[in-house]
């Protein structure tokens, strides 16, 4: 892992520890659901970024590894969908109907799923009334998408001061470790063609 990202990394998950505290502090003397309600997100935040340092820190020096299971993408999209903690006002999050979608497809999930809750939650930061999950197979490749309604790549990013870019680096080393021979996994990011941004993972 490169050491000026992890250092960037540890300084950041520093100070979002500081805000979580500051939070608890404040729900001490304000016990107030409202103020639990975003303890409670800033922690799953907090840990979410803690997994997704702690899986990229200990491939460092070598390959991920992915250990591929057969899983439906459709089935396995959905699961996300209901699972994703959405930050506060965030859109909504959609599956669309992806008759190209093949029935079964060989990944692992876990590092998967890692790599879809990082694109989901920077598309959150963009989109404006949207966001869509969906599967297709292209050849040899499972493509996992993630498209929003937001105003597309080059627009000024509503949360830079918060971004590692450990979300990026993540999906390609995941994108990586699915594959196989020749084939390579890979992460693509494009304007829609009716507009907003498409993330796109090749397993």
């Amino acid at each position: 892992m490169n050491p000026a990202l992890t250092a960037l990394v540890v300084h950041d998950l520093k100070n979002a520890l500081g805000h979580l505290e500051a939070g608890l502090a404040q729900l001490e003397l304000d016990p107030s659901k409202d103020q639990a309600r975003r303890a409670h997100q800033q922690c799953r935040e907090l840990r979410q970024r803690f997994v997704m340092f702690l899986t990229l820190y200990g491939a460092q020096g070598q390959e991920m590894q992915a250990w591929r299971t057969d899983e439906s993408p459709m089935d396995f999209l959905q699961g996300l969908a209901r699972r994703v903690l959405a930050p506060e006002g965030a859109v909504p999050l959609a599956v669309a109907e992806c008759p190209q979608a093949p029935p079964v497809w060989f990944f692992d999930p876990r590092l998967v799923g890692l790599a879809l809750e990082a694109a989901l939650h920077n598309a959150w930061r963009f989109a404006r009334t949207r966001i869509t999950l969906g599967a297709r197979r292209d050849g040899e490749h499972l493509v996992l998408w993630i498209e929003d309604d937001g105003p597309g790549l080059g627009a000024e990013d509503p949360g830079a001061e918060h971004s590692t870019g450990l979300g990026t680096e993540l999906c390609r080393a995941v994108a990586r470790a699915h594959g196989q021979g020749t084939l390579a996994g890979e992460v693509k990011l494009f304007n829609a063609p009716q507009g907003g941004a498409r993330f796109e993972l090749w397993l």
